[in-house]
This record gives structure tokens, C-alpha cells and sequence, in this order.
């Protein structure tokens, strides 16, 4: 699994299962916070569709933490205010980063959790799809 692939499973994911992850995977490790998790507002930039360019939307709340594993470092970032599910996802970034064996052990339920996730977003599309107006269909109506 990839660093971007395990920022976006850990982002979304339930922070009691990434608790128990992180509790799982860690087991027998000292953990250190080098960075309690706090509260943080961040610039929100998206993508204007039709030029093409970056824009900031405006700002986000978002919690942050970094940790420290047998000397390797593990830092999350999370759009809200769960500081104990960012607290996890650094401690599941330091074992990723690491290569701890304790990550073998949660790999195959992250990417359950990255599956739920993209399942739930494609029922979610599904229903928007269903609400689409198709404006060029209405021009060409005769009224």
C-alpha cells in the first residue's frame, strides 16, 4: 500500500477502528507524541472545473499529530476535530513508514476500510447522478 492510498483510508475511516488498528499494530512499541493532537484551521484549495485552476475555497477544520515509533516518525492530518482518530492514523503512518510487522497484521483490514469507503462514495454518486438536469435536453424542447 501506498503513503497517498493510507492517508486516504485513515482520513475517512471510523476512529474506533483505526483505534483498534493502531492498538493492534503498536502492540509491544512505545509510542511517543512528539506533537500532541490539536485543532487547526486549513486552507481549503480546490479546482475550478472549467479553467482549470486553483482557488482557495475558504477554511477547514482539521486536526493534526505526530508520533514516534522506535525512532521512525508517523504524522496524520484529518479534515474535523477527531483528535483521537488522528492520533491513530500517526500511529499507523510511523508503522507503515517503518515497515513494522505490526502493519502486515492491518494492511488487508485498511484496505477493507478503503473498499466500504469507496463503495459508500459510489452509492452517493449514484443518487446525485439521479438528480442531473441535463440543460442541453431543455433547449432543445419546444415550449
Amino acid at each position: 500500500m501506498d503513503k497517498i492510498s493510507l492517508s486516504r483510508i485513515t482520513a475517512f475511516a471510523d476512529s474506533r477502528r483505526l483505534e483498534a488498528l493502531a492498538g493492534l499494530a503498536a502492540e509491544g512499541e512505545e509510542v511517543r507524541i512528539l506533537k500532541e493532537p490539536e485543532k487547526t484551521m486549513v486552507l481549503l484549495r480546490v479546482r475550478e472545473p472549467v479553467r482549470g485552476e486553483d482557488f482557495y475555497l475558504g477554511e477547514m477544520l482539521a486536526v493534526h499529530c505526530t508520533v514516534e515509533l522506535g525512532g521512525v516518525r508517523g504524522a496524520a492530518v484529518i479534515m474535523g476535530d477527531d483528535l483521537a482518530g488522528v492520533r491513530a492514523a500517526a500511529v499507523i503512518d510511523a508503522l507503515h513508514s517503518g515497515g513494522f510487522p505490526g502493519f502486515a497484521l492491518i494492511e488487508g483490514e485498511l484496505l477493507r476500510l478503503g473498499e466500504e469507503r469507496e463503495e459508500g462514495r459510489a452509492r452517493q454518486a449514484a443518487l446525485v447522478r439521479g438528480t442531473q438536469v441535463i440543460f442541453q435536453a431543455l433547449e432543445d424542447r419546444e415550449l
